[in-house]
């Protein structure tokens, strides 16, 4: 709805019909050397909020060592709403040409709005193919969140177990693909 101020009289003016907002914009970010500093800023808030499960601590100067590393296997994203960082996921690309999330964090403050799902939802229909996602235990929080955001994703059946991982011992595991789109 498009309003001006001549369609309005002093009632509807002061009742705030000319201050309609547009909903906040989403855009997922590549990460590259412009914007490394951010993803790097953000997976240090990710790293914090483990750091009961995970056992991890800072260095001297107050810096966590990333688990996960942009590299030759490895892509990252960072999520921005409304031209602010709300967040990040880091996607490994795996033997047989499948896909890993092998990190994911929204700010809490951008949490509870569906923005984590749409930004997993936005990487995965630009990255078509097999998926994996793990959950390390005591993370029953990010299981749910991780079923529930597959979940919505249609049509989408995905499998759960539980799996012993090299790195993280058992984890809450889930595996699914994602149809290519048809073409147009």
């Amino acid at each position: 709805m498009e309003v001006t101020p001549t369609d309005l009289g002093p009632k509807e003016e002061a009742e705030g019909l000319m201050s309609e907002t547009k909903p906040p914009t989403m855009e997922v970010i590549p990460v590259g050397a412009a914007n490394r500093d951010v993803y790097n800023n953000l997976a240090q808030g990710y790293e914090a909020e483990f750091l009961a499960t995970t056992g991890k601590e800072p260095d001297a100067q107050g810096v966590f060592e990333l688990d996960t590393k942009m590299g030759n296997d490895v892509r990252g994203f960072v999520l921005s709403v409304a031209g602010v960082p709300a967040g990040l996921i880091a996607v490994r690309l795996k033997d047989g040409g499948s896909f890993e999330v092998a990190e994911f964090y929204v700010v809490p403050s951008f949490r509870k709005q569906a923005w984590g799902q749409k930004f997993a939802h936005a990487v995965w229909r630009a990255m078509p193919g097999k998926w994996e996602i793990k959950q390390i235990a005591g993370a029953e929080y990010a299981a749910e969140f991780w079923r529930k955001t597959i979940g919505a994703f249609p049509p989408m059946e995905f499998q759960e177990d539980r799996y012993d991982d090299s790195y993280w011992g058992m984890v809450t595991r889930q595996r699914f693909v994602i149809a290519t789109p048809p073409s147009t």
